[in-house]
């Protein structure tokens, strides 16, 4: 049994909300409806009731994705092909410019062994194991995750703080960069995120955050079974407006935001209103994993990323004042 609770806007504290509706978990099925709910103050979308703190980490199974290193199925042949098209020069540059909204190339260009990077909420490593190989920073992440931080150690060799970032012992001022790749939703205090990342952050160290963006053209035409909600494990979701409003709380200034140009959550969105959910064994992943559609649907996704709708956002910030 998930408890839950009701909350006030995690972003501003408002009372008044509008419903919007209510969904369910169609990826690993954890029982039970969540309300999600728009703020009347400050635009935030969020589930109301929303999960106890203490039951979150019931929300997620052991096979859950971003804690575990393994792909398997369609997943592991799109990685592979990947591996191999950025390999080729004539079309590695049309390869990432389509598929990466992480590290802009003149942040990236500027890293070296002397750059400490953290990366909140990071899963199995894949992306400290990458930056760490190939510019040899020092690195350093954050999980809650006891099987992500085994994953972590055993693929890459990464020593990773189980816990929050408000708990990880770091000293103040002490990172160039921190990333957080699809966290910031999964957390019911915000602002204490926000704070401790500007609070590590050296001054004109950048500060990195992918969320999913409820401005998407997708997340109005699917609702609750749009495949970015991920009911219930996305607690808040975020706006690029939201994302301005809370960083800035915190002495953090946007300077740039990147919408994602690949088609992988419109898949899983048709997926789940076509197929109800991804869960039931005759139809898991027919659309979800579908290499042909995602070809067929990328210069769709490429003209909603031209518009400043994509499902996902990456936002980038700079920490130019102390907090």
């Amino acid at each position: 049994m998930i408890r839950t609770e009701k909350i006030s806007c995690n972003l501003c504290g408002g009372k008044d909300s509008e419903f919007l509706f209510e969904a369910r978990d169609r990826l690993h099925g954890i029982g039970g409806t969540f309300g999600y709910v728009r703020c009347s103050e400050c635009g935030l979308v969020y589930m109301n009731p929303q999960v106890v703190p203490e039951d979150i980490g019931k929300l997620y199974p052991s096979d859950y994705a971003p804690h575990t290193t393994a792909a398997k199925g369609t997943a592991a042949g799109m990685r592979s092909l990947y591996n191999r098209l950025i390999k080729t020069p004539v079309i590695a540059q049309l390869v990432r410019w389509v598929t990466n909204v992480k590290i802009t190339n003149d942040i990236y260009r500027g890293l070296d062994q002397k750059s400490r990077i953290l990366d909140v909420g990071c899963g199995a490593g894949a992306f400290l194991n990458r930056v760490k190989t190939e510019k040899g920073c020092e690195v350093y992440g954050v999980d809650i995750s006891e099987a992500a931080i085994e994953a972590a150690k055993s693929s890459f060799d990464l020593d990773i703080f189980k816990g929050t970032i408000t708990e990880a012992p770091f000293e103040d001022g002490s990172f160039d960069v921190i990333t957080s790749w699809w966290y910031l939703e999964h957390v019911p205090d915000p602002h204490a995120t926000a704070a401790r990342i500007s609070s590590l952050l050296k001054r004109n160290g950048h500060c990195i955050i992918g969320v999913p963006n409820f401005n998407s053209f997708n997340a109005k035409g699917f609702k609750g079974k749009w495949y970015h909600l991920d009911c219930p494990r996305h607690l808040c979701i975020w706006t690029p407006s939201a994302m301005k409003r809370l960083l800035g709380q915190h002495g953090l200034t946007v300077t740039r935001i990147i919408y994602d140009k690949t088609p992988w959550g419109l898949r899983g969105s048709l997926q789940y209103s076509l197929f109800g959910d991804n869960i039931n064994p005759k139809n898991r992943n027919r659309i979800r994993q579908s290499l042909l559609l995602w070809m067929l649907l990328l210069p769709w996704t490429i003209i909603v990323s031209l518009l400043k709708k994509s499902d996902i956002i990456v936002v980038y910030a700079k920490k130019t004042m102390d907090e």
